[in-house]
């Protein structure tokens, strides 16, 4: 809904910069970025941070509000507060992770989910064949480990953002939202001193609990079958405490 027109914004770009008799290299050096960047922008590839957003409007004489609009807008004509209020959502959403940074992400971090994903879904589907998921608490704890490696541990693998808003780092915020990812912890502050620790935390946890749990969740049942201790609940408890602690520890170690 709020998404910005990344082709308009770099056909503006280019408009700008050859009116200002600018070459992609010379606007490029003003901003301290490459000129590969500054080509991609107005090729509707990337954006530029955040950050850039106010120079870059300087630096072509237009307002952020123009720049992210992708028009002049004459002074005479007001933005309604629909509209602000639409440009705002368009700048703090402003990605700033070039499409090659994720393509390597996505390079670097494909095999070992993969792997991840066929070890947990061969493990839990074993432990159900063994007839070792036959109680509720095993079944039910077997699906949610394997959903929550599958579509969770992908999202932090390839789509969650690896730098947050520079707002984070103003601010004490509590809270991350993403698409359907939400990370809502009182007491738990996040910024960029800290975000990136955690999400390594996260995806080591959400492979690693993965493969763990079917084996763990069958050691439980039988050791429950062989001396009826509710050992079963213990390992509820220790993988939802280990998902707090993932995110927790380095959260607040740096902070």
């Amino acid at each position: 809904m709020y998404e910005l027109d990344k082709a308009a914004f770099g056909r503006f770009l280019a408009q700008l910069r050859r009116e200002k008799g600018m070459t992609q290299k010379e606007l490029a050096a003003t901003l301290y970025v490459s000129d590969k960047a500054v080509s991609k922008w107005e090729r509707g590839l990337s954006v530029p941070d955040i950050s850039l957003l106010v120079p870059l409007a300087e630096q072509l004489n237009v307002t952020v509000a123009e720049l992210l609009q992708g028009r002049r807008v004459e002074e005479e004509q007001r933005f309604t507060r629909e509209e602000t209020e639409d440009l705002i959502r368009k700048a703090l959403t402003f990605s700033a992770e070039p499409p090659e940074r994720r393509q390597a992400r996505t390079r670097k971090y494909l095999p070992v989910y993969v792997i991840c994903c066929v070890l947990g879904l061969a493990g839990a589907l074993a432990v159900w064949a063994a007839g070792l998921a036959d109680t509720e608490g095993a079944l039910a704890l077997l699906i949610v480990d394997v959903v929550f490696g599958v579509v969770y541990g992908a999202y932090a693998m390839f789509w969650m953002a690896e730098t947050l808003p520079r707002y984070y780092d103003e601010n004490r915020i509590c809270n991350f939202a993403q698409g359907a990812f939400h990370i809502h912890i009182p007491g738990v502050y996040y910024n960029n001193r800290n975000w990136k620790h955690i999400l390594r935390a996260f995806r080591v946890w959400s492979m690693a609990s993965m493969v763990l749990v079917p084996p763990c969740t069958a050691g439980a049942v039988l050791l429950e079958r062989a001396t009826g201790w509710q050992v079963l609940g213990a390992v509820l408890v220790v993988y939802i405490a280990s998902l707090f602690g993932a995110i927790v520890i380095p959260a607040k170690r740096f902070e």
